[in-house]
């Protein structure tokens, strides 16, 4: 069995675009990706150049379901996040003595408040 041949360098370059162009159509016309198609057009001291075989990868635009929300929901969560950065405000501020006993009470009523919203709209779908 042949020794594997570890492809761990890149190079890049740019070409033309018309360059370019004709190299990924003669690739998907060999059936190969770019990358493979590329490394077989070249010889490095008469050796059999390596190809993985790998499918070409393509890029899928991602596409955003929009979700209604109800707008009371939205602007509940954005007084949750007011509250927090508030308490952030305070935290950095030095001119207020804060005491941790405080602050644990604010966070944990905003995280019950969030909780509160979250099962109000879980229950509700």
């Amino acid at each position: 069995m042949p020794p594997k041949i570890v492809l761990d360098q890149r190079l890049s370059f740019r070409l033309p675009a018309a360059v370019a162009d004709a190299w990924r159509a003669a690739a998907q016309a060999a059936g190969l990706s770019l990358s493979d198609w590329v490394r077989s057009q070249v010889s490095v001291g008469g050796e059999v150049p390596v190809t993985t075989r790998k499918p070409s990868p393509r890029k899928i635009p991602k596409l955003r379901t929009v979700v209604p929300v109800d707008p009371l929901l939205v602007r509940a969560v954005a007084n949750a996040g007011n509250n927090l950065n508030q308490i952030a405000r305070s935290l950095n501020s030095r001119d207020v003595d804060v005491s941790a006993s405080a602050i644990l009470v604010m966070l944990v009523e905003t995280e019950r408040r969030l909780q509160e919203i979250l099962d109000t709209c879980t229950s509700s779908s």
